[in-house]
């Protein structure tokens, strides 16, 4: 073999070299370089964004799925943080068209905070309720009369609207809220006692039960599982003075998680309902007995 055919055959294999380290390039980072954004049903991330325009994850099913199962160590983030991540998703919220519809004039947070807040001047009326027809419509009638038909229409949208993201929403709200009135923050009304109140009308009561079965059963289970926490809670505070017992609760909603199929967060509700605390002895006398039967004196 002469030296022409030697030199012949190294130059093939340098070229062959240098297309595949370019096309490598390509796939890696070129082709972002170049201007290209490839297309197709393979595409593993999110189209770059100007930093000025929200990612468009309504429509995208990869940035959605992120959001849904990204689990973020909440227990390291203080109120602030956690203020941050509400303010972001409710702007995310605002640019679907479905929450333009309601022309909200402050924008979701804002519009979430007030409801919030009404919610917590005027509480359901939790004891005595089975004994007074007139406490159980004024229950019946509750969320209608204090936050009115639109903002249910805007909260049964959004339910209806961000399912998949329900479960990581529900603990960011909820972690969100419970720190805020830890923290005392002038922002939000309610307290820990408003929003005891509203865990034992969930839990207890008939219009409460009731609002949750109208509901799908992914709502149902976490609005639930939130209540029980606060309870909880109130246990572990002596402050459950309508002597809740979570443990039949707890027990019901234990078969209901691990029987339903789509729950990302099963593992933890399960841990957490393991851990559930009965009424201490020395709580406040309850207003209401835990089994909802009438008794002769009622909050009014």
């Amino acid at each position: 073999m002469d030296n022409r055919t030697i030199l012949a055959g190294i130059g093939t294999i340098l070229c062959i070299v240098a297309v595949l380290s370019f096309g490598v390039y390509l796939e890696r980072r070129g082709l972002e370089d170049l201007g290209i954004v490839r297309k197709g049903f393979a595409q593993p991330v999110v189209a770059k964004h100007t930093p000025a325009s929200a990612p468009d994850i309504q429509n995208n099913r990869v940035y959605r799925k992120k959001l849904r199962t990204q689990k973020t160590p909440r227990e390291w983030k203080d109120f602030e943080d956690l203020e941050q991540d509400m303010i972001r998703f409710c702007r995310n919220l605002d640019e679907r068209e479905y929450i333009k519809a309601h022309r909200l004039p402050e924008g979701t947070y804002r519009q979430l905070v007030k409801i919030l807040n009404d919610l917590a001047a005027y509480p359901p009326i939790v004891a005595g309720e089975a004994a007074d027809p007139a406490k159980l419509r004024l229950n019946q009638e509750h969320f209608l009369r204090v936050i009115g038909k639109d903002n249910i229409a805007l909260l049964l949208d959004i339910l209806a609207s961000e399912t998949e993201m329900m479960e990581s929403t529900a603990e960011m709200l909820f972690d969100w809220l419970t720190r805020g009135i830890d923290a005392r923050n002038p922002e939000i009304r309610m307290t820990q006692k408003e929003l005891y109140e509203y865990a034992a009308f969930f839990l207890t009561t008939l219009s409460g039960k009731a609002y949750l079965w109208r509901r799908d059963s992914k709502t149902r289970i976490l609005a639930t599982y939130y209540s029980l926490l606060v309870v909880d809670r109130a246990n572990r505070e002596r402050t459950n003075r309508h002597n809740v017992d979570i443990r039949p609760v707890a027990a019901r909603l234990m078969d209901d998680v691990v029987n339903y199929r789509h729950l990302s967060y099963r593992g933890q509700y399960v841990k957490k309902l393991k851990a559930l605390e009965a009424p201490a002895s020395t709580a406040l006398a309850p207003e209401s007995p835990a089994d909802g039967r009438p008794q002769a004196a009622g909050r009014p």
